[in-house]
């Protein structure tokens, strides 16, 4: 029969033997499950993608699970009834579930520019955005930013008897196609869809709002933050990582948005990333700036959405986690 003293050698012994050979020790904890809810499946949310495609949330111990909504209301009731921990979609769909009694909060930026633009085909004949002036323009229906953003821009052009033509997101260039509109508010990939057949851009949304624009932020429920801190901290630094290596490698961008998107050709996809990561539409890092979450408040403000005064950017925004993982 064995010693104390040389059972308490194999048991010291096991641990370090079973490392040396790769295996994992039973202590090891699991990865954290995460449910992300994301209003679309959409090349603008690229940003998380890559987080998950390239292991940067696994590095950081979370499994993460992603859930297409089909809204972004919908996935905004996802997180407030607990089937998600976080959602992703525009901020200020957040912020009128908080005017209504939710407690939600925006910790993390994955599209900080404006991804709409106006594409118009090459025999139109419009030259400036003047020219639309008395003609259709086709865009989402509502609620949608595209819609939002371009019934702003006929009120500041004065673009006199304009038409909107609302139809099904993702649809907006059929309009044109049938002759029944002269132009259309799109994202992408439609918009290089459009530019791959001759069409060519009238007006560009990025240019509009130089200080950037929250257009599509990551929330999370206050409650979280607080009862699993150490969670979102690893999560928002996982964007983080993902939206540096947007910037730094083109090239693995535009392959995780190829595999995310098979059915789409594949120079379209490269174009569309291009343009994205160009014109700053993919955020850098993942903090939310005041005047970026501003401008989206603004336009809110202005359909009527949202009452003046009754939004503040402290109340809406968590940057503690973002400024963490730098």
């Amino acid at each position: 029969m064995e010693n104390t003293t040389l059972k308490l050698l194999r048991a010291c012994c096991a641990v370090p033997l079973a490392a040396a050979l790769g295996m994992p020790a039973a202590q090891a904890a699991a990865p954290e499950k995460v449910v992300v809810y994301q209003a679309f499946q959409s090349i603008q949310y690229l940003p998380l993608y890559v987080a998950i495609d390239k292991g940067f949330f696994a590095k950081n111990g979370l499994d993460v699970q992603k859930v297409t909504a089909g809204s972004g209301a919908s996935g905004v009731a996802a997180v407030i009834g607990g089937h998600a921990d976080f959602s992703l979609q525009d901020p200020m769909t957040a912020v009128l579930a908080n005017l209504k009694g939710a407690t939600l909060v925006n910790v993390a930026n994955i599209v900080a520019g404006v991804p709409v633009w106006v594409i118009t085909p090459p025999n139109s004949g419009l030259k400036q955005v003047a020219d639309l002036a008395g003609k259709t323009v086709s865009t989402a229906l509502p609620p949608s930013t595209s819609t939002y953003l371009l019934q702003r821009l006929i009120k500041q052009e004065k673009l006199a008897n304009l038409n909107v033509n609302t139809v099904q997101l993702g649809t907006e260039l059929a309009p044109v196609s049938a002759g029944r509109a002269v132009a259309a508010a799109l994202y992408e990939p439609q918009v290089d869809q459009g530019i791959a057949s001759g069409y060519k851009i009238l007006y560009a949304f990025p240019k509009a709002y130089p200080g950037g624009y929250a257009f599509s932020t990551m929330d999370t429920l206050a409650a979280t933050i607080k009862t699993r801190p150490k969670m979102v901290a690893a999560f928002v630094k996982a964007i983080g990582e993902a939206e540096a290596l947007i910037q730094q490698s083109p090239d693995t961008a535009r392959a995780v948005a190829e595999a995310e998107f098979p059915t789409l050709d594949k120079k379209i996809v490269d174009s569309a990333v291009a343009r994205l990561i160009g014109q700053k539409i993919y955020a850098a890092t993942p903090e939310i700036s005041e005047q970026a979450f501003r401008n989206a408040l603004e336009l809110q403000e202005y359909i009527g959405n949202i009452q003046p005064g009754s939004v503040t950017y402290a109340g809406a925004v968590d940057n503690s986690f973002a400024q963490a993982a730098k």
